[in-house]
């Protein structure tokens, strides 16, 4: 009771604060309707205001997005900039100077196009670098992707770039931080209102479909995943300040600060709902885990089985990962994290524990540890003189085989004497023990039996202790004998391994799967943003159908060799017209047969 009381307290205040400076009837004419109509009442509340002019932003952004510390608040990046720092045109590296981001990419409404180019609730400042690898890519999630250091300088870069791993979206994506995502999203939210006659004559991108979703405007994948990032990152003080500087230059809000439930009228649960500014204060709500069924053995076939699940109340989708278990001969092993702690920009060693708060410092939330400090050289500091200290691991869906890769060195005190440090790897019962160099070294272990789904790494005894500089966790044996890798199929994963995310049944079918034992569970995403923990584990046998097609194999002769590159070349030459497998040809997997294809073979070779 006490928790669900703090919890409306808090909904309460955060109404109040959003509330606190909007003029008297500034959304009267909005109020009583709903869906479109209600849409369009806003656009003509926040459509008429100030056109800026594109110089004039270095001084607005003064107000608008300078913090505490007299610095911007950069949302991509960890370099401190303010109205001086150097405007780059372009940039080689993190750190060498600052851009005006349009976080809503111009390409999107045509370019130079006014007023939406120098629209300043859309455009901010940013790191230049950053900004150019961003490009006009959409935001999205992409699981394992690329996040760009400038070690010399200690700042890194906020957010990573990488193939889209979200349900319905494939290609390339950039994944903002978590503390801003929901900054975005009603960015992205505001822009598609203000401009709502506008949208559909836009050249536009693969965040909008017009066409299909008309004034929504949003692409299906985009208007679920927005929505998520609202609800779980909901408005800060930073939002309602910056709101409220915009208001002073440009003479207009975004709603979706000041309210918002708004975006729940349009994309979300209360659409065909009446909107009264006030009167959105949300009830806590019931949340309960889904339970996995055994196996329906009637629906499971040679590669593919049926997963069903209890469903429950207050859902907006379902998370269903799959995982083969590891079997000796495994020949492939399947990223599940990888931890830079690339938020640490410490230059020398911290003095206060961090190990309870380490989500400032991680990419990845949920480690905690023990004795844990921030170091140069965006690493971490394990252990004391007088403490054993320890790194756990967030939970992972991890199967009785795991490969743990990190890279450590020992502590060396002022005199030059080392701690000759040992770290201890272990998942559950099982663990190995790892002697340290004096400089910074990758050590790779392979766990067998693993009965946990955390993986831990301690310092061996008091006065033994390390610098960690990233971790990285894998399902299966990553020193395993790798060969030509099988063709990676629409969903995330591979034929061994599923994530299977926007489900909105109770049920789902997972296809094109090897053979061997499977485990797998769900977890719930709540309307509210908030996620379940796994559920229970089951268990399912598929026999498989033998070897997929191998990608490579241009000939179609079942292996891939030296015919295969001679075959390609002479494609290539037009000394052929057609090959014999041509979808295996496309070995880089960029949709296309070209030289690149030919080097990517050459790559397999040198690997088997």
């Amino acid at each position: 009771m006490k928790r669900i009381n703090t919890l409306l307290l808090l909904s309460i205040l955060t109404a109040m604060m959003s509330l606190a400076d909007i003029p008297n009837g500034y959304y009267t004419n909005a109020e009583g309707k709903q869906d479109e109509p209600l849409m369009t009442a806003l656009e003509g509340i926040i459509y008429p205001h100030t056109q800026l002019g594109y110089n004039d932003l270095w001084q607005a952004f003064d107000s608008t997005d300078t913090g505490n510390d007299g610095y911007y608040i950069d949302m991509y990046s960890t370099c401190k900039y303010n109205y001086y720092s150097y405007h780059v045109g372009s940039a080689s590296y993190v750190g060498q100077g600052i851009n005006r981001e349009h976080s809503f990419p111009k390409s999107w409404f045509g370019g130079e196009e006014y007023p939406m180019y120098t629209d300043l609730t859309m455009l901010i400042p940013t790191d230049g670098y950053v900004n150019q690898r961003r490009s006009n890519n959409p935001y999205g999630v992409c699981a394992g992707g690329i996040t760009y250091t400038n070690e010399d300088m200690g700042v890194t870069m906020l957010g990573k770039l990488g193939k889209s791993t979200y349900n319905g979206y494939t290609q390339t994506v950039f994944e903002p931080d978590d503390e801003y995502k929901g900054d975005f999203a009603r960015i992205y939210f505001y822009m598609v209102t203000c401009y709502k006659s506008k949208v559909g004559t836009w050249p536009g991108c693969a965040q909008l479909d017009y066409a299909s979703n008309n004034y929504q405007a949003f692409s299906d994948w985009s208007m679920q995943l927005l929505m998520e990032w609202h609800r779980a990152d909901p408005v800060s003080a930073k939002e309602i300040n910056r709101n409220e500087a915009v208001y002073v230059k440009q003479g207009n809000r975004n709603p979706f600060v000041d309210h918002p439930e708004l975006a729940e009228h349009i994309w979300g649960t209360k659409q065909h709902t009446p909107w009264s500014s006030g009167s959105d204060i949300p009830e806590p709500i019931t949340k309960e885990v889904p339970v996995m069924l055994t196996v329906d053995e009637t629906a499971v076939e040679a590669t593919a089985f049926r997963a069903d699940w209890t469903a429950v109340e207050n859902v907006s989708s379902y998370t269903l990962k799959v995982n083969r278990i590891a079997v000796p001969g495994d020949e492939t092993a399947t990223l599940l994290m990888t931890e830079n702690f690339s938020k640490v920009t410490a230059t020398s060693d911290g003095y206060t524990d961090v190990g309870s708060s380490l989500d400032d410092y991680t990419d990845n939330k949920g480690w905690t540890g023990y004795k844990v400090y921030t170091a140069a050289g965006t690493s971490l500091k394990v252990g004391t003189s007088a403490a054993i200290g320890y790194l756990i691991s967030p939970e992972l869906p991890l199967t009785s085989t795991v490969t743990v890769v990190f890279n450590a060195k020992n502590w060396i005190a002022s005199n030059g004497n080392s701690d000759g440090s040992s770290v201890i790897v272990s998942c559950g019962d099982v663990s190995q023990t790892i002697q340290l160099s004096d400089t910074p070294t990758d050590y790779t272990v392979v766990l067998n039996g693993c009965t946990d789904n955390h993986v831990k790494l301690s310092m061996n005894a008091v006065k033994k202790r390390s610098y960690i500089y990233n971790v990285s966790i894998y399902n299966g044996d990553l020193t395993a004998k790798t060969s030509a890798p099988r063709r990676v199929i629409i969903e995330e994963g591979d034929s061994t391994w599923r994530s299977v995310s926007g489900i909105n049944d109770d049920h789902y079918t997972v296809k094109a799967l090897d053979g061997g034992i499977y485990e797998y569970m769900v977890k719930a995403i709540y309307t509210d943003g908030t996620e379940s923990v796994w559920s229970n584990i089951q268990q399912v046998t598929l026999t498989g159908n033998g070897d997929a097609p191998l990608v490579g194999d241009v000939n179609g002769d079942g292996e891939v060799s030296i015919g295969d590159i001679t075959a390609l070349i002479d494609y290539l030459l037009g000394k052929t017209d057609t090959i014999a497998n041509q979808e295996m040809a496309d070995v880089n997997n960029d949709g296309e047969v070209t030289i690149g294809d030919i080097t990517a073979i050459i790559d397999l070779l040198l690997t088997q």
